[in-house]
């Protein structure tokens, strides 16, 4: 039991983690904190993913589910949308 919510956990962690990484180093996007700051958010963002797939589950069944019951595409377009949101609250003027 623990090992089933510990890898689903990880896979969202990963998921944060990949995503900071392409958006800090790959887009050179200037933001508070740097690196750390987006890896934070990033993993914040993909556990809302999560939270979001978990009440909403029904609507996006159709999708990939990853791992028998994680689904990887509510937590990559929310924390993509989180760290959005969060550049431009950093944006230097």
């Amino acid at each position: 039991m623990f090992s089933d919510y510990f890898t689903i956990g990880l896979i969202y962690i990963i998921i944060g983690f990949g995503t900071a990484l392409v958006l800090y180093y790959v887009y050179n996007k200037a933001f508070i904190g740097n690196f750390w700051g987006v890896l934070i958010v990033a993993i914040i963002g993909s556990f809302l993913g999560a939270i979001i797939d978990h009440y909403f589950g029904n609507i996006f069944e159709a999708l990939t589910r990853v791992n028998g019951g994680v689904n990887i595409f509510t937590s990559l377009i929310v924390t993509i949308i989180v760290i959005y949101i969060y550049h431009k609250v950093s944006e230097k003027k």
